[in-house]
């Protein structure tokens, strides 16, 4: 009996798996044989067309993109609905193996797209079709109903954006960054999206009003409106709804409050104000946003006190960044203690008062900036226990010393060091296990030279100017990694043989201190105030990169050596010295590097002489300082044709005359007084439509009142005392205006008549 039901289910189980396998290949049989070639013939042809279009860099290996003889659903790019109808297009990768994007040939959206209109998402990211125009906006909007992303990042799109994209009832990500030139934004412009959620505008080059009813789209997350410097706009009352959680308004003129509403935005966790215009006080109801990870509200004018963060409100947020605000009163200790804190940044506002000590201090925080503020008392004890600390800067505060160095010795992974104006000590073990790179000790009362100097090793910026240093600059002091030293006034001196050679391998020598030494990498190198005497210091000439030297206020003399000329300078003042001699300038030259030299200070020297024309070669010169030196002659023509020159001063010299083309039209500040200059007022200074300043007094200038400088309307200080001016100042009737002027001194002339009561009240900045 127990064989036959054994049999039995042996039987049942055969059967039911036989029929198992015939329904699965019933359903086999029946299934649709190409389920795997979806695409429609009209989808395949509008995609040939378009790739038909498309340009490939020079550099690329590709003829093409798709294999047209492949189902196009299955392409890089591409997605279809069940239908066969695309729904995807993203050409944002279709990069050559230079990085190289492509282009469209002749780009007319409405015919490449006609067939496409069940996309739901386009991106174009990279692919220039800057030839379609500003009118892609529109075309875009009609031919592709059913987009909810479209994304044209860099593309080369140009403006104005049009009210059209509010017929993408669908949109929920718009994305246009980075396009430089789309300008205005209608006031109508998504006024109707509804479902959006992502909006990118960075870096479109908007101007105009930005229309503030988007920031109250309801599904609305993420704007992004930075750098756009001339888009303006206003912050509305945020509704309880509100969804945004990223919001960057950052390089912007945005102006105004913000808003007490701002409480609303219950899930924000990013928000970018830096260098607008917003002014007020801060909401303290900031302090209430729990999601919050990154506040910027520097660089604005923001006034009264900082909200009063704390542990339980924004236990969050990690950034905080409050820095070149107006911002007073004191500094309350719990800012140290927030959870999530590894970014604070509150310099240069008016905070004032002690630091007190904190316990529960973060022991995340990297980051502390409070200089420029006017913070005293002892520094809290409690900074030198934040275990995670690399960057700390106390500069430019008013906090009473005397501080140990050692104190910092178990925060090792400290690299930035900055102080000022405390009493500091250090020994030989200050910061022995901690290796800087960089230290600013300015007006510290340093005496000497720090020995723990000597061990580190990763030095690349050193700042121990202002201080009481005397004696030899030791060898030790030139880090091969330095790259910025800052020695000014300090009555140092330098051995006479340099403190290190110039070699162009990797094997050290030796000076004579037995010191090992490499070439050196400096880039800024100053030694202002250092009682340097004699010849120019001979061991600059190895310093090969360097681009910041100050040498002014010393008792060097005799020739500027032509060598500086072959450094790539920036900035060069060797002002307040006795150089006498500028031979290698005496004929128009070109300078091996006067394409680099911004700013020249030559102030209070002995230079004889004609203005040396080779400095009018200076193409990216800015400032011009030759003023209190012996120069001569006719201040030349050359010195128009220096497009970047915005400040001229030339006062307290012997010119004897102003070419009518020696004024640059981009001067904002023109000094000739003191000198011998004859004749009349140069024309071309009415081309000068950004000066602001304007002193020639102490000439013999013999002209009538120049009522054609009227077209200065930024003019602040006019200067014409001590000269010949004669005639009448102004006329009656006359509309001359200037609506900045604050100084005006006409004294020592020959003027004559009446002054006028309408003259008077026409200058705006004296009323």
């Amino acid at each position: 009996m127990r064989d036959f039901h054994h049999r039995l289910l042996l039987f049942l189980y055969l059967f039911l798996l036989s029929l198992y396998q015939a329904s699965i290949a019933s359903s086999l049989s029946t299934a649709p044989k190409a389920a795997h070639h979806r695409c429609r013939d009209d989808q395949r042809s509008a995609f040939a067309q378009l790739q038909e279009n498309l340009k490939f860099p020079v550099s690329s290996s590709k003829a093409e993109l798709w294999d047209l003889k492949t189902d196009c659903c299955s392409w890089e790019g591409v997605a279809c609905n069940d239908d066969g109808l695309a729904t995807r297009l993203d050409l944002s990768s279709a990069y050559d193996e230079y990085g190289d994007s492509i282009s469209l040939k002749k780009p007319n959206l409405g015919m490449l797209f006609q067939n496409l209109s069940f996309l739901e998402e386009l991106n174009l990211d990279y692919v220039n079709i800057s030839a379609q125009g500003s009118n892609w906006c529109e075309v875009i909007s009609h031919v592709l109903p059913n987009l909810r992303v479209l994304s044209l990042s860099g593309s080369g799109i140009s403006g104005p954006l049009c009210s059209s994209l509010s017929k993408l009832h669908f949109l929920t990500r718009l994305d246009l960054h980075s396009n430089s030139e789309l300008s205005s934004i209608p006031p109508s412009f998504l006024a109707n999206s509804f479902n959006l959620e992502t909006l990118d505008l960075s870096y479109c080059g908007l101007n105009g009003s930005f229309p503030n009813n988007i920031f109250l789209l309801p599904k609305l997350q993420y704007i992004d409106l930075s750098e756009n410097l001339l888009l303006s706009g206003h912050f509305p009352e945020f509704s309880l709804n509100s969804s945004i959680q990223y919001l960057s308004l950052k390089n912007t003129n945005f102006s105004g409050n913000i808003p007490l509403s701002i409480s609303n935005l219950k899930s924000l966790n990013y928000l970018d104000l830096s260098r607008c215009k917003f002014y007020g006080v801060i909401p303290p109801s900031l302090a209430n946003l729990t999601q919050l990870e990154t506040l910027d509200l520097s660089f604005n004018s923001f006034s009264g006190s900082i909200p009063p963060f704390q542990r339980d409100g924004v236990a969050n947020l990690s950034s905080l960044s409050l820095e070149h605000n107006q911002l007073n009163g004191i500094l309350y200790s719990s800012l140290f203690t927030l959870p999530s804190l590894q970014n604070l940044d509150l310099s240069s506002n008016q905070l004032s008062g002690q630091l007190d000590e904190f316990s529960d201090a973060s022991s995340s925080l990297l980051i502390i900036e409070l200089s420029n503020n006017n913070l005293s008392g002892s520094i809290p004890r409690s900074i030198f226990n934040l275990p995670s600390l690399i960057e700390l800067n106390l500069q430019y505060n008013k906090f009473s010393g005397p501080l140990k160095l050692g104190d910092f010795k178990n925060q090792r992974g400290l690299v930035f060091l900055a102080l000022s104006g405390v009493p500091v000590e250090s020994d030989n073990s200050s910061l022995a296990y901690v290796q800087l790179a960089t230290l600013y000790l300015p007006s510290c009362n340093l005496t000497e030279f720090p020995d723990f100097l000597k061990t580190q090793n990763s030095l690349t910026e050193l700042d121990l100017s202002n201080n009481r240093i005397q004696g030899y600059v030791p060898s030790w002091i030139w880090k091969t990694t330095l790259t910025t030293l800052y020695l000014s006034r300090n009555p140092v001196d330098f051995p006479k043989i340099p403190p290190f050679v110039k070699v162009n391998h990797s094997t050290p020598t030796y000076n004579e201190d037995g010191v090992s030494s490499f070439p050196m990498t400096l880039k800024n190198l100053g030694m202002s105030s250092c009682n340097i005497t004699g010849s120019f210091p001979e061991f600059i000439k190895n310093q090969e990169t360097l681009l910041y030297l100050d040498l002014s206020d010393n008792k060097l003399g005799g020739q500027i050596p032509k060598w500086i000329w072959n450094m790539s300078l920036t900035y060069l003042n060797l002002s307040c010295n006795n150089f006498d001699f500028l031979d290698q300038f005496s004929n128009p030259i070109s300078l091996p590097y006067s394409d680099t030299l911004i700013t020249l200070d030559l102030h209070a020297n002995q230079l004889p002489g004609s203005f040396p024309k080779a400095i009018c070669n200076c193409s990216q010169l800015s400032l011009l300082d030759m003023s209190h030196n012996h120069l001569r002659s006719q201040i030349p023509d050359c010195l128009g044709k220096v497009p970047t020159l915005t400040v001229l001063n030339l006062q307290g010299n012997n010119f004897d005359s102003i070419s009518s083309y020696a004024i640059a039209s981009n001067l904002l500040s023109v000094k000739i007084s003191d000198n011998k200059v004859e004749g009349k007022l140069p024309r071309s200074l009415a081309n000068c439509s950004k000066l602001e300043v304007l002193d020639l007094g102490g000439n013999m200038i013999r002209d009538t009142f120049p009522l054609w400088l009227e077209k200065l309307p930024a003019l602040k200080i006019l200067v014409l005392q001590a000269n010949k001016f004669y005639g009448p100042i102004g006329n009656r009737g006359t509309a001359t205006t200037w609506p900045m002027l604050h100084v005006m001194d006409l004294s020592s002339n020959e003027f004559t008549g009446n002054l006028l009561k309408e003259f008077v009240q026409s200058l705006g900045g004296c009323s």
